[in-house]
């Protein structure tokens, strides 16, 4: 019976929600391996327990940044490899320029794929939006992180020291926003139908997805936004472009496993790609999968049964 190390992250007790959802994953995950066949054991990170591992395991590498461990999201699979384990997810090196934002976009524009500008003195006038660089499960942001030009640079200081990392700011663009996720090998990529955050009756609301949108009940965003997974023939054009940029994305990050890609679409149907998150939360795959009756569980058996090799 192969064995499954479900990887994830140390939970403290006061961890926030989305360092929690860290574990709620790892026992998902866990649940769906086991009912297939395969003998699954629950590890938080630690060097020495990776390498008292057995080669023949395959590890499912959950580990997400967490306060005060946002390196280790890029540096575990480098670690795993130097432990000649197999593993799940994206690489080192698709982490890492994935994970720097900055460094992402500046790729990105590299192979002329479209992302909103970056901030500098220079650039145009009009709103910018806010972000932590290293960052993701959108920490740090908040409605308060859409500025006008003149004041970018008082609140980046602001946000920097609030966050206690590096920020940038980009450009924002007034739109609709998308995301596809995808998941495959270096050589092929599935990539699943694209769906779209709609924000309902956001009227003069920032129309952003703050941490609080994404994870705390009762407020406006978390009761606002919601998932649209059919889409009217009018979109088929613009469905097919995201499509193709996704697949875009995947070759020029080298990937190989799981990742995710965020849109915003403007008021002249253009795609803008707001970031690249690799080895993201499975809540996308899975109502995907409800949504257009394809088997979530497949996926999951996909990556165990195509692991990076060291």
């Amino acid at each position: 019976m192969q064995q499954v190390i479900i990887l994830h992250n140390q939970i403290p007790s006061d961890a926030p929600e989305d360092v929690l959802d860290i574990l709620r994953q790892a026992q998902w995950i866990a649940e769906i391996l086991t009912e297939k066949g395969y003998a699954t054991t629950l590890l938080p990170y630690s060097l020495s327990a990776l390498e008292q591992l057995e080669k023949s395991v395959v590890v499912f590498n959950l580990v997400d940044s967490a306060p005060k461990e946002e390196l280790l999201s890029y540096l575990v699979p480098g670690i795993l490899e130097s432990l000649h384990l197999r593993y799940t997810g994206c690489s080192l090196s698709s982490l890492f320029l994935s994970t720097d934002k900055v460094l992402a976009k500046r790729l990105l524009s590299e192979h002329t794929l479209p992302t909103p500008a970056l901030y500098s003195k220079e650039s145009e006038k009009g709103l910018y939006l806010i972000k932590p660089t290293t960052q993701d499960a959108s920490v740090g942001l908040d409605e308060q992180c859409l500025v006008e030009h003149d004041r970018v640079q008082a609140v980046l200081r602001e946000k920097e020291q609030e966050v206690g990392c590096p920020c940038f700011a980009e450009q924002y663009i007034d739109g609709r926003e998308f995301t596809v996720c995808m998941y495959g090998t270096k050589e092929e990529a599935h990539i699943l139908p694209p769906y779209e955050w709609v924000f309902n009756d956001y009227g003069q609301n920032a129309k952003i997805i703050t941490y609080d949108a994404k994870w705390t009940e009762n407020t406006f965003g978390y009761e606002h936004i919601t998932a649209k997974y059919t889409h009217d023939e009018a979109d088929k054009a613009l469905l097919q472009q995201l499509v193709q940029i996704s697949t875009s994305c995947w070759n020029v990050f080298d990937l190989h496993g799981y990742a995710r890609v965020d849109f915003r679409v403007d008021d002249q149907n253009r795609p803008y790609i707001l970031e690249l998150n690799a080895n993201p939360s499975f809540y996308g795959f899975y109502h995907l999968a409800k949504e257009w009756l394809f088997s979530f569980e497949d996926i999951v058996l996909f990556l165990v049964e195509h692991p990076h090799v060291s």
